[in-house]
């Protein structure tokens, strides 16, 4: 029974794999999205885009000729690939400045995730700015670059696509600093 198990079991196998090959080529395209747990479809769309691609597609179906359908349903699957591309939007962290120190002066983010600098707390009075002082290799210092400026209302907002250690500080107040580690 063995020896006839090991001259068959490739062949089983290979016919296994062909029946999983022919079977996930014809599922229907159109199959019932998954959520997960962010609210989007396994295609990376929501279900609201889901729902609006279907009716955007029904439309182009309604065409005539169906050269200008052809056209439609391209146009159609093109813009929700890129909506289906496009990373998700993370959270955003306020960090107030005051006069020598960041509040907070660490934060923990995320990729994707945002911080928005405000001077409401300076009372204008001592002028500072956010300067990316080191981070990941491949970040640019310009980028992280605030202006100078004791305006309360001024806010300097950067949203962090890269995993690493940032450290900030006030150019004009060296012992002002802050850090934010990113990670995936």
């Amino acid at each position: 029974m063995k020896s006839l198990l090991k001259k068959r079991l490739p062949g089983i196998l290979a016919a296994g794999l062909v029946a999983l090959a022919v079977g996930a080529a014809s599922a229907p395209a159109s199959a019932s999205p998954s959520e997960n747990s962010g609210g989007a479809t396994v295609s990376a769309l929501t279900t609201a885009q889901v729902k609006a691609k279907a009716k955007a597609l029904r439309a182009c179906a309604k065409k005539r000729p169906a050269s200008r359908a052809r056209a439609c349903r391209a146009q159609v699957n093109r813009k929700y690939q890129l909506l289906a591309n496009k990373p998700p939007p993370g959270r955003t962290i306020t960090v107030n400045l005051g006069d020598d120190f960041f509040a907070p002066a660490l934060v923990d983010l995320k990729v994707n995730d945002a911080i928005n600098w405000s001077w409401a707390d300076v009372g204008g009075f001592e002028a500072h700015n956010v300067t990316l002082d080191n981070g990941p290799i491949g970040v640019s210092r310009i980028d992280f670059a605030s202006q100078t400026t004791t305006a309360p209302s001024y806010r300097f907002k950067r949203t962090f696509t890269k995993p690493g250690t940032y450290n900030f500080v006030c150019s004009l107040h060296f012992t002002m600093t802050m850090t934010a580690n990113v990670t995936r």
